[in-house]
This record gives C-alpha cells, structure tokens and sequence, in this order.
C-alpha cells in the first residue's frame, strides 16, 4: 500500500468516526428538546394519568423513612426519594423516549388513625377473642413531594406543565407513580378525600 493510499483509508475512517459522533449528539439534543418541549410534557402527563401502555417504568432508586409506625397521635412525617426510568412512547411510529422522572420529599405532612382490639382469653380457647386492629393514613400532603425530569444522562429539564398544572392534576400525578410503593412499604392503607378524584372527573387532558 502506498503512501497516498494509507493516508485515503486514515481520513475515510476519521470522516466515518466524527459522523457517528455528531449523529448521537443530535440524537441527544432531539430527546433534550422532546423533553423541554411543553407539549410533550402535557401528553406524558395525560398519558400516564389515563393509564396508556405507552409509558413504561423501572425503578432505578427509592427510600421512605419517617414516623409512621408510631402511635397515631406521634405521626407527623414521611420522607420519600423515589426514582424511576421512563420510557415512554409518545409516538407509535417512532422509538420510545427514555429519561429519568423523580419525586422526592424530605418533610411529608403525614397523620394516621386507626383502631385496636387486644382480644380476651375465655374460659375455652373457643370463647378466646384474638386481638385485631386496622391503621390508615388519613392525611397525607402530596404537594410535598418534588417532581423533577431528567435526561439519561442526569442532565436537569424544567417540568414546566407540570409546575403550571392545577393542584389537583399535580396531585393526581404524584399519586399515580407514588401511592402504591408508599402503601406497599409502610403497610397502611391512604384513606383521604383526594383519593376518589379521578383524572376522568377532571378537566384537563
């Protein structure tokens, strides 16, 4: 091989590595741009409120402390990091976005009722009444829970709609992606008023 020859082959190689490089890139800045995009945001919202088979999730982190298992008058705080991958197909005809969506709370108003029965021993096992009891959160503030985008790669993006989104709407966000980890995790049951809002009863999408 020849001089001229060797350098032609350097070259085409160089020219085919830069083009895969500037080709993600632009594939980077389209997904970072889908994501600012405010109507994008107002359709994943919907979507995911109405339960699509469009938005798929995966849990990438999550943690909840706090007081809950304490007597109910001593419950008063729920911390909450839950992070989750999305990949969402906000069109049939093209590949599926994927970024990270968070919610997290250092300080959720919490309160909790509930009943107990200690049970009594009878004169035979059969008339022995074995203790029962339920417990409930019967207030719980949603708007403490901090919802952020990101891209894959962590990078921040303004989640603008829902910021401008109606509280309702905002609460009924959180609950859809939240409520079953924190009731599956501290075992009890979220019985407040908001919880018989449907986003079919509320006008928006």
């Amino acid at each position: 091989m020849n001089k001229t020859d060797f350098i032609k082959i350097i070259n085409e190689e160089i020219k085919d590595f830069d083009f895969l490089s500037n080709d993600q890139d632009e594939k980077e800045r389209e997904v970072t741009d889908f994501l600012r995009n405010e109507d994008f945001q107002k359709q994943f919202i919907c979507d995911s409120l109405l339960k699509k088979d469009t938005v798929k999730i995966e849990i990438y982190d999550s943690s909840i402390t706090g007081n809950w298992e304490n007597d109910p008058g001593d419950v008063s705080k729920l911390s909450l990091e839950y992070f989750l991958r999305i990949e969402y197909k906000y069109d049939q005809t093209k590949e599926p976005i994927k970024f990270g969506l968070d919610f997290h709370g250092d300080n959720i108003s919490i309160g909790k009722d509930g009943w107990y029965d200690a049970g009594s021993w009878g004169g035979t096992m059969a008339d022995a009444i074995e203790p029962s009891g339920d417990a409930w959160f019967d207030s719980f503030e949603w708007g403490d829970i901090l919802v952020s985008l990101a891209t894959e790669d962590g990078d921040d993006i303004e989640f603008t709609v829902f910021d401008k989104a109606p509280p309702k709407i905002q609460t009924l966000f959180v609950r859809h992606f939240c409520e079953s980890y924190i009731e599956n995790y501290t075992n009890l049951e979220i019985r407040t008023p908001e919880m018989r809002d449907k986003i079919q009863n509320t006008p928006y999408c």
